[in-house]
């Protein structure tokens, strides 16, 4: 997985451009045991999540440079939004079998989502050329699953691209990259799309959202908010979550990173909000989680 703070004036902001609920309530959900749960996207009556991919007897599968290989898995959203019912999203070619942090069509037949290359690119881990991340498409067509797999034309083997967002009315692609004029370990980058065919130019956020140090994890809610996740200087905790207007014309906007409970001490991130924008999911590495990235349930946003 590809995970690796903010001031007065944030708290400024917070009055005209967003406002968190005080009596919002968050939950960790049944699902989470030792291994990794994280990016919880709901797609009409289906959630998809990211987790270890495993051997029979249970253990995690590792790839040549002992890094974690991860499937996508699908269930139903059950009663206080816990997950029922999973399975391990069937794959025809992704990529050293890894396939993780994902985006959908409103219609539920396009997924965007994190893979590798097969081809080693120049970023180097422990002395060896490493297949980088990129983010491939896939279609849904009833009675084969997802088939059509396809590479999106704008990645470069030698960098990174990862964790796509679709924007509500799918004509715009978020997601993070290593690429050439990056200013942190990674930035926020979108594209537009078109009928998920073809592809516009790739283009930086502005440095007002994208920091010196990371930003992962975007996705924008059905009332055009960018939810993000960064270790920027002056958060709650290692990994925070913010978000930014996208569709305020205030020149002076910021950032603003979320209140508790959602935001903690610890490492949070992969924000998402259903479409009544009171409730979601979120991952964590909070104290009293199982010790892995655990998913959490959040009402009354």
């Amino acid at each position: 997985m590809f995970k690796t703070k903010i001031t007065l004036l944030f708290l400024l902001t917070l009055t005209c451009g967003f406002s968190q609920s005080e009596d919002t309530e968050v939950k960790k959900l049944k699902i989470n045991n030792k291994l990794d749960h994280f990016a919880a996207r709901v797609v009409k009556d289906k959630v998809y999540y990211s987790s270890n991919l495993t051997r029979k007897n249970g253990r995690v599968i590792l790839d040549k440079f002992a890094q974690n290989l991860y499937g996508i898995y699908e269930g139903t959203v059950g009663e206080d939004g816990e997950i029922e019912n999973t399975k391990l999203v069937k794959r025809k070619e992704v990529g050293m079998s890894n396939m993780s942090v994902s985006t959908y069509s409103k219609d539920g037949k396009y997924m965007y989502f994190t893979a590798n290359h097969t081809g080693k690119g120049e970023n180097k881990l422990h002395g060896k050329n490493t297949f980088n991340l990129l983010i491939k498409r896939a279609e849904y067509v009833e009675g084969k699953g997802w088939i059509n797999f396809t590479t999106l034309p704008f990645c470069d083997p030698n960098f990174n691209y990862a964790h796509p967002a679709l924007s509500p009315d799918g004509s715009t692609l978020y997601f993070i990259s290593t690429i050439k004029g990056t200013k942190g370990k990674s930035d926020l980058y979108k594209v537009s799309v078109s009928n998920h065919e073809t592809y516009g130019e790739v283009t930086k956020l502005s440095e007002t959202i994208n920091s010196s140090r990371t930003e992962i994890y975007p996705f924008i809610s059905a009332d055009n908010k960018l939810y993000f996740t960064s270790d920027r200087r002056g958060g709650k905790g290692g990994l925070d979550i913010y978000v930014y207007d996208l569709k305020s014309n205030d020149n002076n906007q910021v950032p603003v990173s979320l209140d508790a409970p959602i935001n903690s001490r610890g490492d949070d991130f992969s924000f998402f909000l259903n479409d009544d924008l009171t409730t979601g999911y979120l991952s964590s590495r909070r104290s009293k989680g199982e010790g892995g990235d655990d998913l959490y349930y959040f009402s009354k946003f």
